[in-house]
């Protein structure tokens, strides 16, 4: 006689919980594909490939004071300019500000577009939104649109992330975003 097995209820039920969690918990750690990662003294730069990081290098055009600056550095690759760069931005929002937090270290994450970064901020928050860059104070991290991207949008996300590293207790929302836009607006001095 053939016995026919049927499937403890019980155990349907957990094992449908435990997939849909599964799918669950994907959908919310899913995070910007990333093949390259670049470190400096600020930073960690994290790019999907290498015509993403060409572009977001042109589109950072530093101005003639800035630029005096960054010939000090020993530039070989495109990499190298991108980091010099950052580091350069966060050097001098550091100044704007007169703020020179500890341990200054940031991620900044390149995404092609701004439709890559609203999809992120939902991701993290929850919410629709049209911005083309911004700083996630729980994450330590500059996500920026490179089709978007100029130095101003980078200085502007660099101020919340040396506001945010310099106070021990997070001043209100309107005063992080006008010390941000205060770098934002003095950055090439």
């Amino acid at each position: 006689m053939i016995k026919l097995l049927t499937p403890d209820i019980t155990f349907c039920r957990r094992l449908v919980f435990v997939c849909l969690w599964a799918v669950f918990c994907l959908a919310i750690l899913e995070q910007p594909v990333v093949a390259a990662e670049r470190h400096s003294k600020y930073a960690r730069l994290l790019y999907n490939d290498k015509e993403l990081l060409r572009d977001f290098n042109d589109k950072i055009y530093l101005g003639s004071k800035l630029r005096r600056m960054i010939r000090k550095k020993n530039i070989v690759t495109v990499e190298d300019e991108v980091i010099a760069k950052i580091d350069l931005i966060i050097e001098k929002a550091e100044v704007v500000l007169n703020m020179f937090p500890d341990n200054m270290k940031i991620t900044v994450v390149l995404l092609p577009n701004k439709s890559a970064v609203a999809r992120v901020y939902k991701q993290n928050y929850g919410k629709n939104v049209s911005h083309i860059a911004y700083y996630s104070l729980s994450q330590d991290t500059i996500y920026i649109s490179v089709r978007n991207a100029r130095l101003r949008v980078l200085a502007h996300e660099v101020g919340h992330a040396v506001v945010d590293h310099y106070f021990k207790v997070r001043p209100p929302y309107n005063m992080h975003e006008l010390m941000a836009q205060f770098t934002e607006k003095h950055i090439s001095d």
